[in-house]
């Protein structure tokens, strides 16, 4: 909470002077950005991978299909086919591994960029308003940072593994169907577009949560009740989000369609604090 000494000198200035309008409170686009490409990369090395594994053994799989069933009309369990074609996928799994685990260390750099961009608007907001830095206890920090990894790291994980499931299916497939590389990998480079979405829903949906939860917990620890909902401004906001824009709202009662600013899934939104709580 703010200190003794922290309201007397807020009092102080406010005496002296009108509170000023808050500085407009900024969201974290460049570690959005930062987190969506490092999705992406993630997701470009593995279909790199998936490409240089099948494009050498795929005629000689699809040959083998053939030549052992060829009316196709079910993809048998032939144990030398299988046993090529899980190798193949074991192999890539294990070498994207540990490009997991360097894409989930790179996740917890940002993760803490998120914190200290926020941090900074909550002190460029006090010093607008008030004209003196405000420093509150933050108990809540390390517990909102080591969930945000745990709850990314699985998401991260989730990538490769639903691809290679995916993949695998679409490469049975083709086989079973007698088809080209070219017409499967058609089938993958879709597969792969689905997952770019995906990544792209990810980086902007966890950066508004952890950037959305912090906000609300600085702001509660200042002793600031209340906030100004405010939207990005551009034709993408949702109709419920701009109905609420400009009005003030509870930290205790959030808007009952929309939640709080950024909880809501993709939400840009952010929370403008109403300063007068702390005089109070």
């Amino acid at each position: 909470m703010v200190s003794f000494n922290q309201k007397l000198q807020i009092r102080q200035n406010a005496k002296n002077k009108r509170l000023k309008k808050p500085a407009k409170w900024l969201f974290p686009y460049n570690a959005e950005r930062k987190y969506r490409r490092l999705l992406h990369k993630l997701a470009r090395e593995l279909s790199l991978e998936i490409r240089e594994r099948l494009v050498p053994v795929y005629p000689q799989l699809l040959e083998e299909v053939s030549a052992n069933y060829p009316n196709n009309d079910s993809l048998m369990r032939n144990d030398d086919f299988l046993s090529m074609l899980r190798g193949i996928f074991i192999s890539i799994q294990e070498f994207i591994n540990p490009k997991i685990k360097e894409t989930i260390t790179e996740m917890e750099v940002i993760a803490t960029e998120i914190s200290n961009f926020n941090q900074v608007q909550f002190e460029k907001v006090n010093q607008s308003v008030f004209g003196i830095d405000i420093f509150v206890d933050q108990p809540f920090l390390r517990d909102q940072l080591e969930l945000f990894s745990r709850q990314n790291a699985q998401l991260i994980t989730s990538i490769p593994e639903q691809d290679l499931l995916q993949v695998s299916g679409i490469v049975e497939r083709g086989l079973q169907e007698g088809q080209r590389f070219t017409e499967v990998a058609k089938d993958i480079q879709k597969r792969f577009g689905i997952t770019r979405r995906r990544a792209n829903l990810i980086s902007r949906d966890q950066t508004t949560k952890l950037n959305a939860s912090l906000t609300k917990l600085r702001q509660e620890s200042a002793g600031i009740t209340e906030y100004i909902w405010s939207t990005a401004g551009d034709e993408r906001v949702r109709p419920t989000h701009k109905a609420n824009n400009g009005k003030k709202f509870k930290w205790d009662d959030p808007p009952k369609v929309t939640g709080h600013p950024g909880t809501d899934i993709n939400c840009r939104c952010v929370a403008i604090p109403v300063m007068e709580g702390i005089l109070e």
